[in-house]
């Protein structure tokens, strides 16, 4: 190990600093895989919603621009006051859809700054492709989140077996249709059932693949760019 890379290790500020999108695709891929299983738990959707914080820092966290990631960690702050009070006050509806789109918002924007970044040099490393995978799964936690508040609002817009589910779609199932959504696995055990749902399943699907077709062609494009020269 250089001496660079040793006083990354033994500092994590400066770790942090080197592995941004690293630690931002690690902690989405956690929240992925444990979100239904927390469902099942009496404190999963406060955990839930501690993990989709956490997750919306991480993926803020990386931004360069330090007025853009003020602006969005007050958004942040924001999204997150909206969907405490969507759990408890009366305008449930109304605010949880007004917390999702702003979350929304942020994770758009937070997976566009990751692409941006794991296209802006010719050399392709770990980091970069970390940031192109933490992008392909914001947009997937992003959706789930819309998903979510969508069935707050209208309970029979998803369906399970045919029929409204009667305990509702809670976070962790909203993430997991997301992602079956996003790249078209199709189970069919959770069913968009009103034409809102499902213009959102299409647009999302039609953007994973669109994704992952372009943006794996331009790394491929670059790194054989590299090598070549």
């Amino acid at each position: 190990m250089n001496a660079g890379a040793s006083r990354a290790v033994h500092d994590p500020r400066r770790f942090v600093d080197r592995h941004r999108y690293a630690l931002l695709f690690f902690s989405l891929l956690l929240t992925v895989a444990i979100g239904p299983l927390l469902e099942t738990m009496h404190f999963g959707r406060n955990a839930m919603e501690a993990f989709l914080a956490v997750n919306l820092i991480a993926a803020v966290f990386p931004i360069v621009l330090k007025a853009e990631r003020r602006t969005l960690f007050s958004l942040i702050g924001l999204a997150l006051v909206l969907r405490w009070f969507a759990a408890r006050g009366p305008q449930a509806p109304a605010l949880s859809i007004l917390g999702a789109a702003i979350w929304g918002v942020i994770a758009l924007v937070a997976a566009y700054n990751a692409v941006r970044f794991s296209l802006s040099s010719v050399r392709i490393d770990a980091e970069r492709v970390y940031a192109a995978l933490s992008a392909y799964l914001l947009i997937g936690v992003c959706w789930g989140v819309v998903y979510a508040a969508m069935t707050r609002v209208l309970p029979g817009s998803l369906l399970s077996g045919g029929v409204v589910p009667p305990a509702g779609i809670g976070m962790g199932d909203a993430i997991y249709f997301s992602f079956v959504t996003l790249a078209t696995l199709g189970y069919g055990d959770l069913v968009p059932a009103t034409p809102a749902m499902r213009g959102l399943a299409v647009f999302e699907a039609v953007i994973g693949q669109l994704y992952l077709a372009l943006l794996v062609a331009r790394l491929v494009g670059l790194q054989t760019a590299a090598h070549s020269r």
